[in-house]
């Protein structure tokens, strides 16, 4: 039945009164809902661009005990998963860790631990590292899985407690964790563990992660840079190395013992003549040959008349947000390459993003690698 011209139409139906609409299409929740509570909870403890203003009233005004562990955690995760490297508020975390020591479970403690790891930051409160040690000989054998993640964080601040490296070590937590679910993701953790105690601690003389229960640590490109590999310079650095060297004289994303993926990998004679990678073993022994634990950067190469020599993309996403700080992971793992005898050559985000096409990538390609004595072509051998 067709309405007379003049009369309105049938109304439009109204959202219910006091709820929330995103924008057509959406669903409408009330705004008084726990959903929309919870979103403007973590909206407000957003922190604003760069440059930061001082701590917001809730931080600066409240002490660290009447703040509850769900409001720190949100702003733990807000700092690690933003790259933001924020010192007052970091130092904020880890005294609220510090004053509520005896009232965290593990479980929240490896959320409000995560940033100090990822974004490379030791605090200056004294008693963080105690309070640490403290929390992980009490709950170490409530939760296997939160015990490693803090240590991944300490591992990554080179802060290691030799007492929890004894517990995770121990045959019973070995054959405790090797049936649960994460099985896997534990004993890469203890792997890296592992690797670290090998390089960075000559004092340590408790059990180890024994050869049959290791894995390797990083087979692959990280996440983050396979998620990012369109913004990525490691496709532009291979073809400018490819016109450079040949391709028979690098190697790109070589994994190599324990378990580091390499961007790019080159083999040098002692004269400095880059040699084709097939004449050559490209890995250097894992653990360090007839090297003091810890000295292995400095005596590996002097055994092996090879170098190797990796070239590492230090990509915008590897460093804080200020873009001064290494990752935690990221220095890491350069930190134990260098350790197993690499010689690094760091390729920065600036310098690479200055470069104007391929003729001046090669250019500065030459410039690096002739500054570490290397020799190609004709010249070269």
């Amino acid at each position: 039945m067709r309405r007379p011209r003049g009369e309105p139409g049938p109304r439009a139906p109204r959202p219910t009164e006091g709820a929330t609409c995103a924008g057509p299409g959406e669903s409408c929740f009330p705004s008084d809902g726990p959903l929309v509570c919870a979103l403007e909870q973590e909206r407000r403890l957003r922190l604003p661009p760069k440059p930061p203003p001082p701590l917001q009233p809730l931080l600066r005004e409240a002490r660290p005990e009447e703040l509850t562990p769900h409001v720190m955690v949100l702003l733990a995760q807000h700092l690690a998963r933003h790259r933001l490297r924020e010192p007052q508020l970091l130092e904020a975390i880890a005294h609220f860790l510090v004053v509520q020591e005896t009232q965290l479970s593990s479980k929240v403690v490896q959320k409000l631990v995560l940033p100090f790891g990822r974004l490379n930051y030791l605090p200056l409160e004294q008693q963080f590292m105690p309070c640490l040690e403290r929390i992980l000989a009490r709950e170490a054998g409530v939760a296997p899985l939160a015990t490693v993640n803090i240590l991944m964080s300490l591992c990554q601040l080179r802060c290691l407690p030799f007492r929890a490296l004894h517990f995770v070590f121990s045959p019973g937590f070995i054959n405790y964790i090797s049936g649960t679910p994460h099985a896997l993701i534990v004993r890469r953790y203890l792997s890296l563990l592992d690797t670290a105690v090998e390089l960075e601690l000559p004092g340590y003389r408790g059990p180890r992660l024994p050869r049959r229960q290791q894995v390797p640590i990083f087979p692959q490109p990280l996440i983050t840079d396979r998620a990012r590999c369109k913004y990525s310079h490691k496709d532009i650095v291979a073809e400018g190395l490819r016109q450079l060297l040949g391709e028979e004289k690098y190697r790109q994303d070589l994994t190599v013992p324990p378990g580091y993926c390499t961007d790019f990998l080159l083999c040098a004679s002692s004269s400095g003549a880059v040699l084709p990678v097939r004449t050559q073993d490209p890995f250097l022994p894992y653990p360090p040959r007839s090297c003091p634990q810890g000295q292995a950067a400095s005596s590996a190469t002097t055994r092996d008349p090879a170098q190797r020599v990796v070239l590492v993309l230090r990509e915008r996403w590897h460093f804080c947000r200020d873009g001064r700080v290494l990752l935690g992971s990221r220095a890491l793992r350069e930190r134990h390459l260098g350790l197993m005898g690499y010689q690094l050559l760091p390729l920065p985000f600036e310098e690479l993003e200055s470069q104007r096409g391929l003729p001046q990538l090669k250019s500065y390609l030459r410039q690096k690698l002739q500054a570490l004595g290397l020799r190609w072509g004709p010249e070269g051998g």
